[in-house]
């Protein structure tokens, strides 16, 4: 696995088609102290600094140590033409928490208004989802051995009119750790707004020692039966994946019963506090989704379940970015 990850950039920010924006960061542990020491970015997209919030902990050694970092784009959302790329690297043994301060939003650009108004959504679609209508999010990541990535950002919002397109791929090693979420809203829920025109697309890949062990891939046009089918989002506007993935020695021959034992756990939580969440398992990783339309209570769920994954896996004492309750 590569030790860095490479930045380039062919064209000036000038010359693309909306903005470009990079963000490379790299964490190490020195110690028991995981340090941000790599923080590059081209563009919008930054990260202020390195947070340490998390308390002592009798149990591991290490927690006051775990970095934090909240990732920011001054923009506020991503537009038709955009392009945004996030590189992250974990050295071994590193902790890093990456978050964002709000919901990110995916925007548009509404229809020619000289068109027909009585054209078929069909038509409607094939004129919003132009190439250089989309807005696009790629998130890199290299997990060393005995590193561990949570990506826990908050909601994205796709509004109506928008063309996204985000893509996420961590790699880990054979004792690396992650936790990552995903949690997407379509249209303005307070305004009563439908996502009518536009195209969803997101992509997840998570290998491990390059070999593929999670692959899922929505390509959806607005207004397509996908929204409302039982088999799908069956007419909700928030659908939320949470995928945990342990250090391969939790899945080891003798342990093998571990995964297991934590899904019960998981599930005994969701129904004593009947939270409104599925738990499913894979042969390498655990898998939470949310499908509704409460995006708090989803977030909620999220948060209360991660924080038994972290006490069963690595011992940690409870703890939830004060962002998120922001």
């Amino acid at each position: 696995m590569a030790s860095d990850l490479a930045i380039a950039v062919t064209q000036p920010l000038s010359m693309l088609s909306g903005w470009h924006s990079i963000l490379e960061l790299g964490f190490n542990a020195l110690g028991s102290k995981t340090r941000l020491y790599k923080r590059q970015h081209c563009g919008a997209l930054q990260v202020q600094r390195a947070l340490y919030p998390e308390p002592d902990s009798p149990t591991a050694a290490n927690q006051s140590g775990i970095c934090h970092a909240i990732i920011l784009y001054p923009p506020a959302g991503i537009a038709a033409g955009d392009k945004l790329d996030i590189n992250l690297y974990l050295a071994r043994n590193s902790h890093a928490v990456l978050t964002t301060p709000g919901a990110g939003k995916w925007y548009g650009k509404e229809q020619d208004k000289s068109q027909s108004q009585d054209y078929d959504n069909e038509v409607k679609n094939q004129y919003c989802a132009t190439d250089a209508n989309f807005a696009r999010q790629d998130i890199r990541a290299a997990v060393e051995e005995g590193a561990c990535l949570e990506w826990l950002p908050q909601e994205s919002i796709v509004f109506n009119h928008a063309n996204m397109q985000a893509r996420a791929q961590f790699d880990l090693a054979n004792s690396s750790r992650l936790l990552t979420w995903d949690i997407v809203v379509f249209g303005r829920q307070a305004y009563e707004e439908v996502f009518a025109c536009g195209q969803y697309r997101n992509e997840l890949t998570i290998r491990r020692d390059g070999k593929l062990i999670v692959y899922e891939n929505s390509n959806q046009a607005a207004g397509s039966r996908w929204f409302t089918s039982p088999l799908a989002m069956a007419g909700q506007h928030v659908v939320g994946t949470f995928w945990a993935v342990p250090a391969r020695d939790t899945l080891a021959s003798d342990r093998k019963t571990k995964l297991t034992q934590t899904i019960v756990i998981l599930r005994e939580q969701i129904a004593n506090q009947k939270l409104p969440v599925v738990c499913t398992q894979t042969e390498q990783a655990i898998c939470i989704r949310y499908l509704g339309d409460d995006v708090q209570a989803c977030l909620s769920a999220f948060s209360t379940l991660r924080h038994v994954l972290r006490q069963e896996w690595w011992q940690l004492t409870q703890h939830k970015p004060r962002i998120w309750d922001t």
